[in-house]
């Protein structure tokens, strides 16, 4: 899950040492993968609404298979 901030929220986007900044990415926790895709985008998405920092700063939140990189849902806050 990438969550793609509005402008104004560089502060929230990670630091990795390369002078860029990146949108925070988020994975289901381990206990869920077994459960069916839609299952484990609401899960993601009710922890994200929760996050206070990030739900309010975010225009989308993209859902993607790890395995393919294919996008497989997007999500509007």
């Amino acid at each position: 899950m990438v969550i793609l901030l509005k402008t104004g929220y560089e502060h929230l986007k990670k630091d990795y040492g390369n002078e860029k900044k990146y949108n925070p990415v988020w994975y289901n926790h381990l206990k869920y993968n077994k459960k069916p895709i839609n299952v484990l985008i609401d899960e993601m998405f009710r922890r994200f609404e929760k996050k206070g920092k990030y739900s309010g700063a975010a225009n989308k939140v993209n859902f993607y298979d790890n395995d393919t990189g294919k996008l497989i849902e997007s999500k509007t806050p």
